[in-house]
């Protein structure tokens, strides 16, 4: 593609053209940017990117893909940042947020670092709010590039199925690539489990990087790893991982694992038995980094908590979990951490997304109530759905002996669960985690799962 990138504003928007900005006409997932050249045309656009002419427009470069060329032309406006970067980028379901938490850690002991994810970007001490996880792919070089300003070594991202399919990073070049593990989610989105590993497979067949981090113990990772040794390592509970974990003692926070047939054992303040998983990946590309066992210690004792991954608060003798948990594997994952824990009984509160996969509901609900002692339903985000619609999905999956109490509103059934509690229960509120809204009809509400309870924490 002929086109001077650097000497051009660059968008995907007809909103943002004018004489010094190129328009990239895309086909979006809603709507199509082929529909909106007449309006960056009549704006004065010097060029327009498209996948078929538009009447008799002279000024049009045609590609074969004007995402990929977007991507392209982001990465050369930004004169290449992630070159000049170590960009680590973590794939998977469960765990993205942890894991690149973790690493960057880690990482930090050594280098600067930023995070770009769930949460928020953040960039040294910068933090900017994240609308998605993973940025579209003007704002994802940009920030790449900011990063490369602030004097930062790496960025530890989280890249989702999403981003992957809509070339959302494309054609960054990245140092790792970790891939935490595959289950249902987003099927609205790519209908099947094997579209939606393809979307995550692209991370490792279509870009470059250095070395890539597998979970061998997943499925769809053993796929990877199969696909992908050449540059891979691996890690898990397998014999023939190249980390091989052993055990992780939530109780006393310690993660015990082989590597290169040397024993460690290393302190966390995180809980969560899932977690030996996330940082069984960080640790074992720290190692591959040259890291020494004091430094991978010191990066994991930096890191006091991750916001709605296993935030527990002490309420008089009850131990309240809060978790981002929205699938059937981490629902199932987290519960069980926390059955662990709990010396008495084990009480649940949770919903499911509006507008969202709709066959994870009652699968979630069997979860749940096998579980849990007491599940409490309730609204998550609603979105354009009717909460008592997603809550009656939720409970053809419970079986009726179990006696699942319902409260739509979600502020009152963490105030059932906590005023029903006994010294000794454990209290797990999942799906939301660290967001701070309940999204319904369109509108964003304020609402927090952990300010709710530090309501009570508060009064005590």
């Amino acid at each position: 593609m002929d086109l001077d990138c650097k000497k051009y504003n660059i968008t995907d928007n007809s909103k943002e053209v004018d004489e010094n900005t190129i328009f990239f006409a895309i086909k979006g997932v809603s709507k199509d940017g082929h529909d909106f050249i007449e309006e960056a045309v009549q704006k004065g656009a010097p060029y327009v990117v498209a996948e078929k002419p538009y009447k008799d427009y002279k000024n049009i470069i045609l590609v074969e893909d004007s995402k990929k060329a977007f991507g392209e032309c982001a990465k050369e406006h930004f004169d290449k940042p992630d070159e000049a970067l170590k960009v680590i980028g973590v794939t998977g379901t469960n765990g993205k947020t942890s894991t690149t938490h973790i690493i960057h850690a880690i990482l930090s002991q050594k280098y600067k670092g930023g995070i770009l994810g769930t949460m928020y970007y953040k960039l040294g001490d910068e933090l900017l709010e994240a609308p998605n996880t993973t940025p579209g792919v003007k704002t994802w070089f940009s920030l790449l590039s900011k990063a490369r300003e602030k004097g930062l070594d790496f960025v530890s991202a989280e890249v989702s199925s999403h981003a992957l399919d809509q070339l959302r990073v494309y054609p960054t070049t990245f140092f790792a690539t970790v891939f935490t593990n595959l289950t249902q989610d987003h099927l609205d989105y790519h209908k099947t489990m094997e579209n939606y590993f393809n979307a995550k497979r692209r991370l490792f067949k279509d870009y470059k990087y250095e070395v890539c981090v597998i979970n061998i113990d997943d499925d769809y990772g053993k796929r990877l790893y199969e696909e992908f040794k050449d540059k891979a390592i691996t890690y898990g509970y397998s014999s023939d991982a190249h980390l091989k974990l052993e055990h992780f003692d939530q109780e006393n926070k310690v993660l015990s694992f082989y590597y290169k047939n040397k024993r460690y054992q290393l302190k966390t303040n995180l809980m969560g038995s899932f977690q030996g998983y996330n940082m069984g990946a960080s640790i074992l590309l720290a190692f591959y980094m040259g890291f020494d066992e004091e430094n991978i210690q010191k990066g994991l004792l930096s890191l006091s908590s991750i916001p709605g991954r296993f935030e527990t608060i002490e309420l008089k003798g009850v131990k309240v979990i809060i978790d981002y948990a929205h699938t059937p594997d981490a629902l199932e994952k987290l519960l069980k951490a926390a059955r662990d824990i709990a010396k008495n009984r084990l009480i649940c509160v949770f919903g499911a997304g509006g507008n969202r996969d709709k066959t994870k509901r009652p699968k979630m609900g069997k979860i749940a109530s096998e579980l849990s002692d007491i599940v409490i339903i309730t609204s998550d985000n609603p979105r354009f759905e009717e909460p008592i619609d997603i809550i009656k999905d939720i409970l053809k999956g419970i079986d009726k002996t179990k006696s699942p109490m319902v409260e739509e509103d979600r502020r009152k059934a963490i105030a059932l669960a906590i005023d029903i509690a006994k010294e000794g229960d454990v209290i797990v509120i999942a799906g939301k985690g660290h967001e701070d809204y309940q999204e319904i009809k369109g509108v964003k509400y304020h609402f927090s799962d952990k300010e709710e309870v530090l309501k009570y924490k508060n009064n005590d």
